[in-house]
């Protein structure tokens, strides 16, 4: 018996033509602030917006995720009814009738001569951060090797960063895969680090189109056809694939390519608070696409 009707403040546009093409599901994982539900092979994230705005997500307010939270449980059933356009629970149902879509959207580099200052800004902040990445790379380290631009003892980590800067240019399919298969599922939690700089390049890469089409590839044939990662990682990685991200990583990569002389602070701090070390992968894969990307506007 339904016992609460909740409401959707905020929810991605992408999510009602997701939702009539797959209507039934169930609740795939639970946390404080929110949970996911598998409709389909597809993940929507419905919860507060400690995060940012989620490109498959239905964002509450605090009081109503606490609520929900409460009210289901992991492998319950749900569905869409289109008629009232209201997600069903056992015990509650989620209505979209009355909230609003969003789209976050992104937009190319407007100057090489600011985005190079904007290249400078983004190594400051992440060397004055001083935390290893969870990949166990100290940034100021590998950017110290990487400016000096000579034989260095590279750990292991350091050297498969280097690959990917090849290998996100190349048509070598052979080297992209076993590149991508160190990265895909690397790390712990929800979103593995090595993930998470895979989604932080790729949102570096959708304002400057400058990675190679065999690149996608080879990654959307991994995230597509293997168990190489996490459920939550997947989803994330599809989405990037098709220049889809949270308002954190957009708010980051928006700043990159303004006309302002400067990278926003208070967009690289909202980034890096995002999990246990997920913000900071993600800056440092953006990190690794811009110094890429810098060899071609010199």
């Amino acid at each position: 018996m339904i016992k609460y009707t909740l409401f959707g403040g905020e929810y991605s546009y992408l999510i009602p033509l997701l939702l009539c093409e797959k209507n039934i599901g169930q609740v795939h994982s639970i946390f404080a602030n929110g949970f996911n539900i598998k409709m389909g092979d597809s993940l929507i994230f419905i919860g507060n917006k400690k995060n940012g705005l989620l490109p498959f997500g239905i964002h509450l307010t605090p009081i109503d995720t606490s609520r929900a939270v409460m009210l289901i449980k992991i492998n319950e059933s749900v569905f869409w009814d289109e008629d009232t356009a209201s997600l069903i629970f056992s015990e509650m149902s989620l209505s979209l009738k009355n909230g609003s879509g969003f789209k976050n959207e992104i937009f190319p580099v407007s100057n090489n001569r600011l985005y190079k200052d904007k290249l400078t800004n983004l190594k400051e902040l992440l060397i004055t951060n001083g935390q290893p990445t969870g990949l166990d790379i100290y940034i100021n380290e590998f950017l110290s090797k990487y400016d000096r631009a000579s034989d260095e003892n590279w750990s292991e980590g350091e050297q498969y960063i280097l690959g990917l800067m090849d290998a996100v240019l190349t048509n070598d399919r052979s080297l992209i895969e076993k590149t991508l298969r160190f990265f895909l599922g690397r790390g712990k939690g929800l979103t593995p680090s090595g993930d998470d700089l895979m989604v932080g390049l790729l949102a570096f890469a959708s304002i400057t189109n400058f990675i190679s089409v065999a690149f996608y590839e080879e990654l959307s044939k991994l995230v597509e056809k293997e168990p190489i990662t996490t459920d939550v990682s997947k989803e994330y990685l599809r989405y990037a694939l098709k220049n889809e991200f949270s308002s954190t990583v957009t708010d980051v990569i928006n700043s990159i390519g303004s006309n302002k002389p400067w990278l926003s602070e208070a967009a690289f701090d909202r980034l890096l608070g995002v999990g246990h070390s997920s913000g900071l992968d993600t800056l440092f894969g953006i990190l690794v696409g811009m110094l890429e990307y810098n060899q071609f506007i010199d």
